[in-house]
C-alpha cells in the first residue's frame, strides 16, 4: 500500500521533471538555432566588431591630427615672424585665419546633417521589426558612424601655411588651400553616402509596406 502510495506521488511529479526539462532543451535549442540562421543578427554582430576597431583607429588618428596641428601652429606662429614683406605676412595671417574658419563652417554643417540622418535612422528603428530593414538600417549606422569619425578627425586639423622664405609664400598657400578643399570633399564624399544610405532605408520600408499591403487585398 505504502509502495502504491509513493508510485503515486513519484509518477506525476518525474513527469513534470521530464516536460519541464523537454521544454528547457527545446527552447535552448531554438534560441541557438535563432542566433545562428537569422542574418541580420549575424550582421549585427560584425557591424559591431568592425565599429570597434574603427573607433580604436579613430582614436588613434585624431591624436595624430591633433599633435601635428599642434606643430605646425607653433611652428607658424614663429616662422610667420621672418616675413620681411609687411604686406605679405598680413597677408598670410588673412588666409590663415580664413583657412580655419572656413574648415569650421564645414564642420559644424556636416555635423548638423549627421544629427539629422541619426535621428531619422533611430526613428525608423523604433518604428520596426522587419529583419530586412533593420539588417539595412545596421549599414546606414555604420555609414554615418564612418562619417562621424572623418569629422571627428577633420576637426583636429590645423591648415597653417609653410614659410620657408618670402618667394615660396605664394606657392606654399595654394598647396595648403589644395589640402583643406581635399579634405573637405573627401568628408563630404562620406556624408552623402550616409544620406543615400538612410534615404534607401527609407525607400525598402515603403516597399515593404506597399508589399505587405498588397497581400492582405
Amino acid at each position: 500500500m505504502a509502495r502504491k502510495i509513493i508510485y503515486a506521488l513519484f509518477i506525476p511529479l518525474f513527469l513534470v521533471v521530464f516536460v519541464s526539462a523537454v521544454n528547457a532543451i527545446s527552447i535552448t535549442t531554438e534560441s541557438a538555432q535563432t542566433a545562428i540562421t537569422d542574418p541580420s543578427i549575424k550582421l549585427k554582430e560584425q557591424m559591431q566588431l568592425l565599429q570597434k576597431q574603427k573607433n580604436a583607429g579613430a582614436i588613434k588618428a585624431k591624436d595624430e591630427a591633433m599633435t601635428i596641428a599642434r606643430t605646425k601652429k607653433e611652428e607658424f606662429k614663429t616662422r610667420i615672424q621672418t616675413i620681411k614683406d609687411q604686406r605679405k605676412k598680413v597677408l598670410i595671417e588673412k588666409i590663415d585665419t580664413k583657412l580655419a574658419k572656413i574648415n569650421q563652417n564645414q564642420v559644424t554643417k556636416f555635423t548638423e546633417a549627421l544629427v539629422r540622418f541619426q535621428g531619422f535612422l533611430d526613428k525608423i528603428k523604433q518604428s520596426t521589426t522587419d529583419t530586412n530593414v533593420l539588417a539595412d538600417a545596421a549599414i546606414a549606422q555604420t555609414a554615418i558612424d564612418t562619417a562621424k569619425t572623418a569629422l571627428d578627425i577633420q576637426t583636429s586639423k590645423a591648415y597653417t601655411i609653410e614659410i620657408v622664405d618670402d618667394a615660396t609664400l605664394k606657392i606654399n598657400a595654394g598647396t595648403t588651400v589644395s589640402q583643406l578643399r581635399k579634405d573637405l570633399t573627401a568628408v563630404h564624399k562620406l556624408i552623402v553616402e550616409a544620406k543615400q544610405a538612410v534615404q534607401k532605408l527609407n525607400t525598402d520600408r515603403t516597399l515593404i509596406k506597399k508589399e505587405a499591403t498588397s497581400s492582405a487585398r
